[in-house]
């Protein structure tokens, strides 16, 4: 029987090898405050950090698979990511996601007024083999 909470080295190689993988940019940021900083303000701004790759299965989702599947969503430009678990944790943090030259939407975005929020778009779930599957929707 198949301990599906174990990485499978034949499923890593078939899924995040350079023939069916492709590369994601991640871009973390740190907030900095300019000169005349107030604290009741909160008027820092974040600067990148370095650009970290990694790879990962890439789906496109089409605009009928949008409207009518699980996500509720009618933006176009959507993609479905296929990432280790590892890597869960830093689309949490990430400040800028990017591939084919498109940006998408990131996880901790927030509304107008400030306040924390999960963005429309951003759908998380937690597969068999140690594997996460994120969907994105591209930033217009």
């Amino acid at each position: 029987m198949i301990n599906k909470f174990k990485h499978i080295k034949e499923f890593e190689h078939l899924m995040l090898k350079d023939y069916t993988a492709e590369k994601i940019t991640l871009y973390f940021a740190v907030e900095t405050a300019l000169e005349g900083y107030d604290d009741f303000e909160n008027n820092t701004t974040p600067s990148n950090l370095n650009p970290k790759t990694i790879r990962g299965y890439i789906h496109h989702i089409t605009p009928e698979q949008l409207v009518y599947k699980q996500y509720g969503l009618s933006n176009m430009g959507a993609v479905e990511i296929i990432v280790d678990e590892k890597y869960y944790n830093w689309f949490k943090l990430v400040n800028k996601i990017t591939f084919d030259g498109n940006d998408y939407r990131v996880m901790r975005e927030g509304n107008a007024d400030g306040t924390p929020s999960n963005p429309r778009g951003t759908v998380v779930a937690k597969r068999a083999f140690k594997m996460v599957r994120l969907v994105l929707v591209r930033n217009d």
